[in-house]
């Protein structure tokens, strides 16, 4: 295991790591933390209920930061996810690294962010999908969404993440809710905690469980 692979873009070369942009895709999505989502699904139920006790009916996700990255690919390629509560992640992998890069000093370009990468991002990410679509064809319709972000981190800005959440379409099944915490950074405070407890009390209540 590299453990330089978990770094970002630095000026310091000890701490510096040029495939940043590829590392922390390749994390979130295609061999990462979003297929490990489907995977679980696949296989959890007959590791806890192996004599069909019980049937797992509803599936939701929630992660924070490199977690929440992932909850908006996973809520965009898994249909049986029905709730999704990304913390401080970005569904805008281009607008978030591109803006890294800028900030760094890093060209926005081969080697740093290969064209191959820059292809699959264009076909695979969750703002290049229907997002804005009031059907079918949008992944996100008739989900359950709850986005919590600090207004001040300067790690995954908001900005990066603002013009896909406005635009996301859920439908009349669907929930959208946004918090955006006035004075948070990169943090999950105990305010968003709290919300994310009672969207999820509100779901299982919902659904009658």
């Amino acid at each position: 295991v590299d453990w330089k692979r978990n770094l970002a873009w630095s000026k310091n070369p000890a701490k510096n790591n040029d495939q940043h942009a590829v590392d922390i895709y390749t994390i979130q999505s295609t061999s990462g933390t979003a297929e490990d989502v489907s995977f679980l699904i696949d296989y959890l139920p007959s590791f806890l209920y192996p004599s069909g006790e019980w049937t797992i009916v509803e599936w939701g996700i929630c992660g924070m930061s490199l977690g929440g990255h992932p909850t908006w690919i996973a809520l965009s390629r898994e249909p049986r996810l029905t709730l999704g509560i990304p913390i401080i992640g970005c569904p805008d992998y281009t607008k978030l690294i591109s803006q890294r890069a800028q900030s760094s000093g890093i060209p926005f370009s081969p080697p740093y962010f290969p064209a191959s990468l820059k292809t699959y991002i264009e076909t695979h990410d969750p703002a290049q999908l229907a997002y804005r679509a009031k059907d079918a064809s949008n992944p996100f319709f008739g989900k359950k969404i709850l986005v919590l972000s600090g207004k001040e981190d300067k790690l995954v800005p908001w900005v990066a993440s603002a013009e896909f959440v406005d635009g996301l379409e859920v439908g009349e099944g669907g929930v959208k809710r946004v918090v955006v915490a006035e004075g948070a950074g990169h943090e999950c405070t105990s305010g968003m905690r709290k919300e994310a407890g009672l969207f999820v009390r509100e779901w299982l209540s919902g659904a009658g469980l």
